[in-house]
């Protein structure tokens, strides 16, 4: 059983409730290009989503519909005046009807915020989106590939932007590449593994992670092997 902390898809959770101003900006808004070439060479479809262009299309915007209060409606103006500017193109689309979905307090799946990221970069291809754009490409490219080293390269880059440059990172990336490509090995692998529990209370000190720590090292203490840790008994 593998006994570690489930990875956490990286932006998709937030994408719902994060103002769009954020992303829009001012200036810098030339095509910077994706410069890593693992995200240069991945290719992403834009999805159309379920929206009424027709009615959107048509709709009176008033000139001050930014002070709008009811939140549906000013969505619907928000939607409307994205498709006005830019178009009826998939990317136009996306963006607008994230914003209908978001006003009606509806998530996203990952594939549509996954295409929101990307749309949102083909409108506004600035620093901010994206850095966005490559989160998502980069996580997604991580859980998916059957390269040990790049795994750990895209895990390792993720880590140490969200803790620092530690020993720990590098303890925590080298278990997780175990565990995804054939797991430890018992006999051989015991301070390994135990430094990788150690390493990752480090990072998420949390009771779920510390209970996980200490039935490795009650283990150890008591002689009994590694593999044959209960990680269903809760002690109690």
């Amino acid at each position: 059983m593998k006994c570690t902390l489930a990875l956490s898809v990286l932006i998709f959770h937030s994408v719902c409730f994060i103002s769009l101003s954020s992303f829009l900006g001012c200036g810098d808004n030339e095509d910077l290009g994706l410069e890593d070439p693992i995200v240069l060479n991945y290719e992403l479809d834009t999805e159309i989503y379920d929206l009424d262009v027709d009615e959107l299309l048509a709709l009176d915007i008033p000139s001050n519909w930014h002070l709008t209060e009811n939140a549906e409606l000013h969505s619907k103006y928000f939607a409307a005046q994205i498709l006005k500017q830019h178009g009826n193109t998939p990317p136009a689309q996306i963006v607008a009807a994230r914003e209908r979905k978001r006003a009606l307090g509806i998530p996203l799946t990952y594939d549509e915020a996954f295409a929101f990221a990307k749309a949102l970069y083909l409108l506004w291809p600035n620093k901010h989106n994206r850095e966005y754009l490559e989160g998502f490409i980069k996580e997604k490219l991580m859980w998916e590939t059957d390269d040990p080293e790049l795994y750990a390269r895209l895990y390792r880059e993720r880590l140490i932007k969200q803790h620092g440059d530690i020993p720990e990172v590098h303890i925590v990336v080298a278990g997780e590449k175990k565990w995804k490509f054939g797991g430890f090995r018992f006999p051989g692998d015991e301070d390994e593994y135990l430094a990788f529990f150690e390493a990752q209370y480090v990072l998420w000190p949390n009771v779920t992670v510390l209970r996980q720590l200490e039935k490795v090292r009650e283990a150890k203490a008591e002689g009994i092997p590694f593999h044959l840790i209960d990680w269903d008994d809760d002690g109690e």
